[in-house]
């Protein structure tokens, strides 16, 4: 009985000390990703959990750049895989699987994953 309730506890103490870090990282995301505000052809992002929704107004010289830093930078302060998902400014109500996407880039803790976007 004490054993249940040693381990009982454990995990008690474990959920609260976790679940504040996933709900401030969420916050943080946002944060890291307001530079997008500044990016020309950027029209509309939207963070979604894991996942950050570019809304592109055409395509920057330096779109695989703008894609790469965006994840790179928002994985810092998320403890999960960071995916951007490159859309056209039109597609406001889009969502990840939905499929039409121009591209997706992921990162996680701080390092570049993969990106199917063109150099």
């Amino acid at each position: 009985m004490k054993a249940l309730k040693k381990s009982l506890l454990v995990l008690i103490g474990l959920a609260i000390l976790f679940t504040p870090a996933s709900m401030a990282s969420a916050h943080s995301v946002k944060e890291k990703v307001k530079f997008l505000e500044e990016v020309d052809h950027v029209d509309w992002y939207r963070v979604n959990g894991r996942d950050i929704i570019i809304g592109w107004r055409g395509l920057p010289d330096n779109f695989y750049g703008w894609n790469h830093r965006t994840a790179v930078k928002a994985s810092l302060s998320s403890i999960y895989e960071v995916t951007v998902w490159s859309v056209r400014y039109r597609q406001k109500n889009w969502s990840p699987g939905k499929g039409g996407q121009i591209c997706l880039t992921t990162a996680k803790f701080g390092r570049f994953g993969s990106s199917s976007c063109k150099k």
